[in-house]
């Protein structure tokens, strides 16, 4: 697209720049980041069309998604799945009379792409066809409506595998990656969450789970209610969490490979009162927000972290990759709340605290260069 044609009507009419806007394509994605760090000029103007675009998409979805998703459920002749639904925004959206035609029949189209993307996928289909996986790429975070009621808000580079029988004869759910459970109440029914390092039970409460493969960390957060941690790479010993509390485990065997700088620390040989050693109390800033499911509402919380463990969260959330070719940047300490900025944005505000450079490569996957 010609920067001097370039519209918000011109924009959400081309399939890469919806692409982008939906996280349905890594490349678009890091086409479209690499467009905006080398033309900050027209920084506002794609921030308006995303604006638009995310204004179409849930004006329609709202409307049509039972429709379209039985539809789309029919024609892939799939067993029914539990909703799909898309974030809520942050301000109240409503339908505009001045949106031109053009606009209305390209947000048909997105719907359509949205929701394609939304339809459920059968976990290793050929050989465990009994169960359901939801995900959230890179560069995106999604809402889950599962079918006891309860539901899930899936962070960036996140999944859950249910059985198709889930709510009838158990609640069991397996995690990789971040997310936000706010659970129905059923005492004869136990939810439980399972992740490599961890299981979290749960009756009816609201709590977060973080279980990225490669941070070697698992963390339990606890909004509200009443829930047992089952740590089993302690001889499964048990504790319990409440509300405002949370539980942070550093795996024996997990890959710690990123989780450089880090503060935790553990006992090699856990003791009877290990457990409570690793319980912390959540807090949150002064700002009023909670930093453990601050990512909920699409704000990035960094206090006093290392550049290293700052560029894992940009990665999930932009779908990009750093480069560190000075290592000594890796240490650098960062503090600062960003709410829906572009990756510009924040590595600008980041180089006016510490000095460093950062160059963009394009490629099927963004990355981003840094150095001294």
């Amino acid at each position: 697209m010609r920067a001097d044609k370039m519209d918000i009507e011109s924009l959400l009419l081309d399939e890469s720049f919806i692409n982008y806007c939906n996280g349905s394509s890594l490349k678009d994605v890091a086409y479209w980041e690499a467009y905006l760090l080398n033309n900050p000029a027209d920084a506002a103007l794609i921030k308006n069309a995303k604006e638009v675009f995310f204004q179409l998409f849930d004006a329609l979805a709202v409307a049509d998604l039972d429709t379209e998703l039985a539809r789309l459920d029919s024609k892939l002749t799939l067993t029914p799945a539990a909703p799909v639904v898309t974030m809520e925004s942050t301000a109240k959206r409503k339908w505009s009379k001045f949106f031109s035609l053009k606009l209305k029949v390209a947000a048909v189209a997105l719907l359509l792409i949205g929701i394609s993307t939304a339809v459920y996928l059968q976990f290793n289909k050929s050989s465990n066809p009994g169960f359901k996986l939801f995900e959230a790429a890179y560069g995106e975070r999604k809402n889950v409506q599962l079918p006891d009621g309860s539901l899930v808000t899936l962070n960036s580079g996140s999944a859950i595998k249910i059985s198709n029988d889930f709510g009838i004869s158990s609640r069991e759910v397996c995690l990789r990656g971040e997310a936000f459970f706010d659970v129905k109440h059923n005492p004869s029914l136990p939810f439980i969450v399972h992740t490599k390092a961890m299981d979290i039970k749960a009756l009816g409460t609201a709590f977060n789970v973080k279980a990225y493969r490669n941070d070697g960390i698992t963390e339990t957060s606890l909004i509200k209610g009443l829930v047992e941690v089952t740590l089993k790479e302690d001889k499964n010993s048990k504790m319990l969490l409440y509300p405002n509390e949370k539980i942070k485990w550093q795996s024996i065997y997990g890959d710690t490979a990123r989780v450089i700088g880090s503060s935790l620390k553990r006992s090699a040989v856990p003791d009877e009162h290990s457990t409570n050693k690793l319980k912390e109390k959540i807090a949150a800033t002064d700002d009023g927000v909670i930093k453990e499911i601050a990512w909920k509402v699409n704000k990035l919380v960094f206090e006093d972290e290392t550049f290293n463990d700052i560029a894992v969260l940009l990665e999930r959330w932009y779908a990009v990759k750093f480069n560190f070719k000075d290592n000594a940047i890796r240490y650098y300490r960062f503090t600062g709340i960003f709410e829906k900025e572009e990756l510009n944005t924040v590595l600008d505000f980041l180089k006016e605290s510490r000095s460093f450079n950062y160059s963009v490569e394009q490629g099927e996957v963004l990355t981003i260069n840094l150095s001294k």
